[in-house]
């Protein structure tokens, strides 16, 4: 596809507030990241603290199984957690790297690869 000079001026300034944005949306992410780690870092600490020191001594402890049980929850959610920011930073770049083929290198179905994005986001590889 060949666009004309003022064609291709209109598809960059396009690339350029796309790619702005999803830089934007990816500094948020990685920001809010930061913060759920150490949130969740936090609040369990403070709650395991707080179930063995004060509520119930862990030796006098009779269902012991429920505790290690939600500590093996919480670590399980904190890793879904960390996968899903992971996958959505992922997401943003391969966006980001499809708009630029689009846009910069006129490539008209940059947008529709699919399977690529889904394979990238997979794989988690950049």
């Amino acid at each position: 596809m060949a666009r004309s000079k003022e064609q291709q001026i209109v598809a960059d300034q396009m690339f350029d507030k796309l790619r702005d944005d999803l830089l934007s949306r990816d500094l948020s992410n990685t920001e809010n990241y930061d913060k759920a780690i150490l949130t969740l870092s936090s609040s369990s600490l403070a709650l395991s603290l707080t179930v063995l020191k004060f509520v119930v001594p862990f030796n006098t402890a009779t269902h012991t199984l429920l505790l290690k049980s939600a500590w093996v929850l919480l670590a399980i959610s904190v890793i879904c957690s960390l996968c899903a920011y992971l996958i959505s930073n992922k997401a943003i770049s391969v966006q980001l790297n499809n708009a630029r083929d689009y846009y910069k290198n006129c490539i008209e179905d940059a947008f529709s690869k699919k399977m690529y994005l889904l394979l990238s986001i997979i794989t988690l590889t950049y």
